[in-house]
């Protein structure tokens, strides 16, 4: 007489209905947690960037308003909200010529200590990044050079890698927009 390979012990017969359901409640509520009702934006006020570099850092939630700002001294603030919570705020600022990219970081709530890269050009952490764009010139600002700043107010989402190319890209676009003059000649009078 041989016996049954399929003798399942009383604990395991047990424990497997509720592994299935837990298994099912987290494939459900992670499918709830993770729904938006809004349209992700390609844009930070006007300045492109793939809606998928953004996806990361903006919360589930039904609405998205965009809030544009220039407070003072030539910064521009480009403000996302969901639900009306602070989550994503992208900014321009000019800033002292004698400062490092760390020192203007270090005023920046979001941005945290970051890691800068190889050519002092950037500086980025999971939740937030400083950029110099490339040679802007104003005669508005004189000695003082143009940054660019992405923080991320939203709770839980941090992401170094996805932060790293947003503030790469954000950064290269605001070389490239008006914000970002080449030409600070500024005309003779004859």
């Amino acid at each position: 007489m041989s016996r049954s390979l399929c003798v399942t012990h009383p604990k395991v017969a047990f424990l497997l209905p509720v592994l299935a359901i837990g298994m099912t409640i987290s494939a459900c509520s992670k499918t709830h947690e993770e729904k938006r009702e809004y349209a992700l934006p390609d844009s930070l006020c006007r300045v492109k960037v793939a809606s998928d570099l953004l996806s990361p850092f903006l919360p589930p939630g039904k609405n998205l308003s965009v809030k544009e700002e220039a407070p003072d001294g030539g910064t521009k603030t480009c403000e996302l909200f969901v639900d009306g919570q602070p989550s994503v705020f992208a900014t321009q600022i000019w800033w002292r010529e004698e400062d490092s990219i760390a020192e203007v970081a270090s005023v920046q709530a979001m941005v945290g200590t970051g890691e800068v890269s190889s050519d002092q050009k950037y500086l980025h952490s999971g939740t937030g990044a400083v950029g110099r764009p490339a040679g802007c010139v104003d005669s508005d600002h004189p000695q003082q050079k143009l940054y660019t700043v992405i923080q991320v107010f939203a709770a839980g989402r941090d992401d170094k890698s996805t932060m790293k190319q947003l503030i790469t890209d954000y950064t290269t676009a605001v070389e490239k927009s008006s914000a970002c003059p080449h030409d600070a000649v500024v005309p003779s009078s004859r």
